[in-house]
């Protein structure tokens, strides 16, 4: 074998081994992302289902307040919802975690949404329809997970662009040798 034939053995082996690591380096990246983002589709799902439940609540208490008075139920639900989270260090600790990891962007919308809650059990209690404070509930979820699925992509295509750089250079490292 000559002197020429082993440095095209060990240019192909170098650039076999730097596509297998590549592959695997996006192949981490990809099972790290897919968690990151069933986290927040579960969380997204939670905040969903809650939302119906609220959704039905408040037509349950439309009807019984054309009934029978003022909604109490409404407003002990808004309050132990509110208890929870500033008496619980878990939910509060789970929910502020959630926070951090995602863009600014999205805290200012899930901070909205909290205001569109407090609006809303404030226009209960004023003895006003809670319409306009539950559509905003509603827009600022949904444009917070909007946000969450458009920040997975933009990072999905960081780390192809970093991993398609790093293979080029370990390419242009093996040619020159």
């Amino acid at each position: 074998m000559s002197i020429h034939d082993t440095i095209e053995n060990v240019k192909d082996t170098v650039q076999g081994a730097g596509t297998h690591l590549e592959r695997k380096a996006a192949l981490e990246t990809a099972k790290a992302l897919t968690k990151q983002q069933a986290a927040t589709l579960a969380a997204l799902t939670k905040q969903g289902a809650e939302l119906q439940t609220i959704r039905q609540e408040l037509g349950e208490i439309r009807k019984q307040r054309s009934s029978s008075g003022f909604p109490w139920g409404l407003v002990l639900l808004a309050g132990g919802v509110y208890a929870l989270y500033r008496s619980n260090p878990g939910v509060r600790d789970q929910i502020n975690g959630l926070l951090k990891r995602v863009s600014p962007g999205i805290e200012g919308n899930l901070a909205r949404a909290g205001d569109a809650v407090k609006d809303m059990a404030s226009d209960v209690l004023g003895g006003n329809s809670p319409k306009d404070a539950l559509g905003r509930l509603g827009g600022e979820v949904g444009r917070a997970g909007e946000k969450t699925v458009d920040h997975a992509k933009d990072a999905v295509k960081d780390v192809k662009r970093d991993a398609e750089s790093k293979a080029d250079e370990l390419k242009r490292t093996s040619d020159r040798h």
